[in-house]
């Protein structure tokens, strides 16, 4: 089945990134440093895909019927200086058609050993020594998008680079077979150096430790991504474009997006779907954005899903954080349990800011009086140093540097002239 072609914005450039909003700018080509402005066509001649790609096969060689993955010669074969521009949200990540396609190109870096070596055991070593620097200076050169997406893309890369290897390790690995027959079984497109140290870890104590851990972490996993290669934040913002109002859709009408099957049987047997459906239709201000805020604790898919792992938002895709998306909640309210009297969770929260507010301004008042207190038992401490040195220089009697005198002291007594290193004297008496 052929899809529907997509004309993706295409622009000869050679800024290094995209200046703000970029695509939704009216700026002039001299700003943008823009050369020239074409169209590329997105199909499936252009998005070609691997035949022999591990995901198409399995454990005895039979092909079934999965999606392959892109190799994508018509980015990579672009005329030099042109790039695909990208538009991003407020939180980093890419959005549109053109983020689709650059989702799937990273895909390819992430299969690159060049780029991105299999035998290093974990993704933070292959960012180190300026690798993550050269990562990106392969995506600049057929991409052109924001700064604050950087991050999002080492992230992606990242993550198909651990799946990369985890099909490679389904696909070829076999436990109970040696290392030198698993040697041979090195896939064309995998460098052989590589491959040997990926095979040397997964046979080794430490390979072995990691695999079931990871095991037992992806048991528990309750939920799983059903959106195919589209992220969370393109549904999103195809949501929006949807919404008469142009307003930011609520996570939890998202995953709702995201995850009802088109046979509605099928949806009554997904027990978090029908939670969802029937808690929002009982209470739906726990799934509505009017104020702009698309998330927060105790939500409609909070309340449902449960607490996230650490660093991590259920229905927000892949980079946002809790303190990104939550907000930061200051130590001396952490353990404050903040309710509402309406029921209206936006009320509620605009309450708690407000008080928030308040007790930071208290706060700063206080530490302005405590320095100006500060200050002032400074400037006391000066002072009476100041006057206990004078008492001391006065108590002393000094004689002139160049006129000694020499003083005879009869009985056991006797005076000992001392110089003084500057321009004094002193006179000091000891027992002789």
């Amino acid at each position: 089945m052929v899809r529907k072609s997509k004309r993706l914005n295409v622009v000869q450039s050679r800024a290094q990134y995209a200046n703000g909003d970029f695509a939704n700018s009216e700026q002039s080509r001299s700003s943008r440093e823009l050369l020239e402005t074409h169209e590329l066509e997105d199909n499936e001649d252009h998005l070609t895909k691997r035949d022999d790609n591990l995901d198409n096969m399995t454990g005895d060689g039979k092909a079934v019927d999965k999606r392959g993955a892109h190799s994508l010669p018509a980015v990579w074969n672009m005329p030099d200086g042109a790039r695909i521009v990208v538009k991003c949200n407020n939180l980093g990540q890419p959005i549109g058609d053109e983020g689709g396609v650059l989702g799937k190109f990273l895909g390819t870096i992430a299969r690159l050993g060049g780029y991105c070596p299999l035998d290093k055991k974990d993704w933070r070593n292959v960012k180190k020594d300026g690798g993550a620097d050269t990562i990106l200076q392969c995506v600049q050169t057929k991409f052109l998008y924001p700064a604050k997406c950087d991050k999002w893309i080492l992230k992606t890369i990242g993550r198909d680079w651990r799946k990369f290897k985890a099909g490679l390790k389904k696909e070829f690995f076999n436990a109970k077979k040696k290392r030198k027959a698993l040697y041979k079984l090195c896939p064309e497109y995998v460098d052989n150096d590589q491959w040997r140290e990926l095979v040397n870890y997964w046979k080794s104590k430490e390979g072995r430790a990691v695999s079931e851990k990871n095991k037992i972490s992806r048991a528990s996993v309750k939920t799983s991504h059903t959106a195919g290669t589209k992220s969370y934040a393109r549904w999103a913002e195809d949501l929006r474009q949807e919404d008469p109002e142009k307003k930011q859709p609520h996570r939890a009408k998202v995953y709702l997006a995201t995850h009802r099957k088109k046979d509605e049987e099928r949806n009554k047997h997904v027990a978090d779907l029908a939670d969802l459906e029937k808690l929002i239709h009982n209470e739906p201000e726990l799934a509505q954005s009017d104020h702009g805020k698309v998330a927060w604790k105790g939500d409609a898919l909070h309340t449902i899903l449960g607490e996230e792992k650490p660093g991590q938002v259920h229905g927000m895709g892949l980079l946002p954080v809790p303190n990104q998306v939550y907000g930061r909640l200051p130590r001396y309210l952490k353990n404050i349990n903040m309710t509402t009297t309406n029921g209206s969770s936006h009320a509620g929260e605009s309450d708690v800011m407000e008080e928030i507010a308040k007790l930071k301004r208290r706060i700063e008042e206080q530490d302005q009086r405590i320095e100006e207190q500060d200050q002032i038992i400074e400037g006391f401490r000066n002072q009476d140093e100041a006057n206990f040195r004078q008492g001391n220089d006065e108590s002393q009697p000094e004689v002139p540097q160049n006129r000694r005198k020499r003083v005879h002291a009869s009985g056991p007594e006797q005076v000992r002239l001392v110089s003084r290193p500057k321009d004094t004297i002193k006179i000091e008496k000891f027992s002789g």
